[in-house]
């Protein structure tokens, strides 16, 4: 597996988690999304809309936060 690294990176605390959010480089509209240390999956950008990439084992109340976040 090749991981590319994150040219921007956010930590934020959601009640007890700790949310690392790292944009994958060379895609500005794709996230790579950690939950305690945890890799959950990846959330992408498309016409202005965030959605979770199949597979992606990230809970609805945290994915509507770190959407938040990501905003702004």
């Amino acid at each position: 597996m090749n991981i590319k690294a994150a040219a921007f990176q956010k930590q934020i605390k959601i009640g007890a988690d700790l949310v690392v959010i790292d944009r994958v480089k060379g895609d500005d509209l794709l996230y790579r999304i950690m939950i305690n240390q945890n890799f959950k999956g990846y959330i992408q950008k498309r016409d202005g809309l965030f959605h979770r990439i199949d597979g992606s084992d990230i809970h609805t109340l945290l994915f509507a936060r770190i959407c938040q976040v990501l905003e702004n």
